[in-house]
């Protein structure tokens, strides 16, 4: 039996029998027919009455539970826009990076990327550098709400069972450990990044502050690209910008970006001269004020006497004037809707420009620079070139913070946190790469392992603050002493090696006694103790010793350690037996 109710029925229902009801209460007890037909009638209304009001509770709660679904998967398919529609070039552009970013938390790190799937009721597999995630993870799974949010570690040996729900099942040592760090779109959590090592003394507090990071740079590009599809108009332009973001080397120089930008503005506005001007760094002074200069990074069409690497002041200028708004500056005639400013400073000839649309580039929410362009006609520019260049100036911008940290993460993931050098797995990748070189063009190259003397004792006596002192002054007396093409990492506590390119052992000699005579003379000093430090050295060449890494750092290291036995403070090379 099926009832087709709604509000208004149930409404008609419930009237009809109150109706009963009341001509039940007012016959006279001497119609006993009548009354006892009434009574049957009301005691089947009931259940007429009953069973509709089920059946709208029933549908009340269906549509409840459609309009969740409804509002959970509109997440799901923006994420899912992002990672396999229009933007799936992009998508993977960032999972790549933070995929190569997250190896550097140890040299046995496998890393994945997960997307929620709502409808499914699933975390997906996007990504992965080692064939050991599961494809799929149930949403409802305890270890990943846990883990995700708490930012805690997932111990293989403690979680058996559960870690075979994320991992395929093989054989495990039980010493393997797990990190979460969860990916926001618009605020929501879209999916996470999952990284596993195989023991859980390879993951510290720092690295898992550095796996959040990596977190928050996917995060970044997929709201990024998100505001970027929901705020452009043209098919078009949208299609021009996204291969720009698509082509940015973020290991390549800002002014390649400007550029990038600058041939999109070129394309779709017409003027006759653009702008793009940014905030001088000045360390003297607040991060962001408005008393600032601005440096002019990109000029096209007509000339004068403001060229690229010009700076002039934010106030009092109208190039200045989106940076202190914060908005759009748009003007038929600035010389008379702005007549209190200058078009740059005091000293400039007045050129003969008056139609003006400013933006502001806004990088991490703060007005970093502007972006202006420039008629010599009363040609206002119009609102469509006003929201496509605000557009621009949004994505440079971002752009410039992607980058940015880029930069930062990339930094804490290949150098060495307290010496800022290299580190050990940073090196030996650098190491294989200038053997491939010598060996493309048929060069020589100087391998040296250092150490420092009686290091432990400076620990012990003075303190691990001081013992930290020491190692950073010795990196940066080590930096000072070679050439920008070399390669100085840190190796190990007290240990730190070098690669001398394109160059002999011999010829290198030089530059490793300059090393061990800079450290031992220099005047170690920090809250009022002095102290002199030595260091050992041990030095091997490619490809006269051996053509393979690893024999050329042992014999390194013999060296060194032959030096130590002679009683320190020198280098010595590697003899052929």
């Amino acid at each position: 039996m099926s009832f087709m109710v709604n509000q208004k029925t149930f409404t008609k229902a419930l009237t009809l029998f109150c109706l009963l009801v009341f001509f039940y209460t007012i016959i006279p007890s001497e119609y006993y027919t009548v009354v006892a037909i009434l009574k049957y009638i009301i005691i089947i209304f009931i259940i007429i009455i009953l069973m509709m009001y089920n059946k709208i509770l029933n549908l009340y709660q269906k549509q409840e539970i459609e309009f969740q679904e409804k509002k959970d998967s509109n997440i799901a398919i923006n994420s899912v826009h992002l990672s396999k529609k229009t933007f799936k070039k992009q998508f993977k552009f960032l999972t790549d990076t933070v995929l190569l970013l997250s190896s550097s938390i140890s040299e046995k790190c496998f890393s994945a990327i997960y997307i929620i799937d709502i409808q499914n009721q699933n975390y997906i597999l996007q990504t992965e550098d080692m064939n050991i995630f599961c494809d799929s993870i149930p949403i409802a799974n305890q270890l990943v709400t846990d883990y995700n949010y708490k930012r805690k570690k997932l111990y293989q040996k403690d979680n058996p069972e559960e870690w075979n729900e994320i991992f395929n099942n093989k054989n495990w040592r039980g010493s393997e450990c797990a990190i979460f760090s969860p990916i926001y779109l618009s605020n929501n959590k879209v999916g996470f990044i999952l990284s596993m090592v195989n023991h859980f003394t390879d993951i510290n507090t720092k690295k898992q502050e550095f796996h959040g990071d990596l977190g928050n740079f996917i995060s970044f590009g997929i709201d990024t690209l998100g505001i970027l599809e929901e705020r452009t108009i043209s098919e078009e332009h949208k299609s021009l910008i996204l291969n720009i973001l698509s082509d940015i080397d973020f290991k390549s120089d800002n002014q390649i970006i400007y550029n990038k930008f600058k041939f999109l503005i070129v394309s779709l506005f017409k003027y006759d001269r653009l702008t793009i001007s940014i905030v001088k760094a000045n360390k003297n002074r607040r991060e962001y004020d408005k008393g600032l200069n601005l440096i002019i990074k990109i000029i096209d069409g007509d000339k004068d006497m403001f060229i690229e690497g010009t700076d002039f002041p934010t106030n009092g200028s109208l190039h200045g004037l989106p940076v202190i708004k914060g908005t759009s500056v748009i003007t038929p005639n600035w010389q008379e809707t702005h007549d209190n400013l200058f078009r740059f400073n005091s000293s400039e000839i007045i050129e003969n420009y008056k139609s003006v649309l400013g933006v502001p580039i806004v990088v991490n929410k703060q007005n970093q620079g502007s972006i202006l362009l420039e008629r010599k006609t009363n040609l206002r520019f119009s609102d469509l070139d006003e929201h496509n260049l605000l557009l621009i100036g949004n994505v440079l911008g971002s752009a410039l913070y992607w980058k940015n940290e880029y930069e930062k993460i990339y930094t804490d993931a290949t150098h060495d946190g307290l010496s800022g050098l290299l580190n050990h797995q940073t090196f030996k990748d650098r190491f294989q790469d200038e053997v491939k070189r010598a060996e493309r063009f048929q060069q020589k190259m100087a391998i040296m392992i250092f150490d420092l003397d009686k290091f432990k004792k400076v620990n012990d006596t003075l303190g691990h603050q001081y013992g930290d002192y020491v190692i950073q002054t010795v990196a940066k007396i080590m930096l000072d002493n070679v050439r920008a093409v070399d390669v100085v990492a840190r190796y190990g506590g007290e240990e730190f090696a070098i690669i001398l390119i394109n160059t002999t052992a011999a010829m290198s000699n030089v530059v490793a006694k300059r090393i061990v005579s800079n450290i031992a003379d220099y005047n170690f000093s920090m809250n009022d103790i002095d102290t002199k430090i030595t260091i050992s050295g041990g030095m091997s060449e490619y490809p006269t010793h051996t053509k393979e890494m690893k024999e050329l750092i042992e014999y390194a290291d013999q060296a060194m350690y032959e030096t130590k036995q002679n009683g320190g403070n020198n280098i010595t090379i590697h003899k052929n037996v």
